[in-house]
């Protein structure tokens, strides 16, 4: 779903992972049945914005990118953050001055268009910035992060520190720094 009109490119960035540190929760935290060593920030007393982020977002917009945040956020839904604390620590990543903040907030399983690996927060981003994707990239530090991309028709930037990755990827960086210098 390119719209091949445009000259416009973008970065699309997942947040938790990527723009901020993910919290270790040591022995695990419990949702739904499952055990979560690492997750987002549920106070903002947790928030902690990666420390290469601010320059990381200064090189890809001196290359001519767009930039965007879609990233999966239930944990409003979830109970574990409280609305006005997600409101709070949103407003901390709106004012990087970023050209959209695209989140869902559903939990998964409920089979909805925006959560990733469905590429819905992207192409909404693309249909409503004139957004060339085929040119634009992905950055997340998940495979449901680069399948999104991938579906959208977006290059993938997968952050991780892990040399064998079980998802096609166009690349594999240690940290957003690393994406922004790799940009064409």
């Amino acid at each position: 779903m390119e719209n091949t009109r445009s000259s416009l490119s973008a970065v699309f960035l997942d947040r938790d992972g990527v723009l901020n540190d993910l919290v270790d929760r040591g022995e695990g935290f419990k949702l739904g049945g499952e055990l979560f060593r690492y997750t987002a920030p549920f106070q903002m007393s947790e928030l902690v914005i990666k420390k290469d982020v601010p320059k990381a977002l200064r090189v890809m917009r001196e290359k001519g990118y767009k930039l965007f945040i879609v990233t999966n956020q239930p944990d409003v839904y979830n109970g574990c953050i409280t609305p006005n604390e997600f409101r709070r620590m949103m407003a901390v990543f709106r004012a990087m001055s970023f050209d959209g903040v695209y989140f869902c907030p559903h939990r998964p399983g409920i089979g909805c268009a925006c959560r990733k690996p469905a590429p819905g927060m992207l192409l909404n981003a693309a249909r409503r910035h004139g957004i060339n994707l085929a040119s634009s990239y992905m950055v997340g530090d998940s495979e449901s992060d680069i399948e999104a991309g991938r579906k959208a028709g977006t290059g993938t930037m997968l952050v991780s520190s892990v040399s064998e990755i079980s998802t096609q990827v166009s690349y594999v960086v240690p940290g957003v720094l690393e994406a922004a210098y790799l940009l064409p």
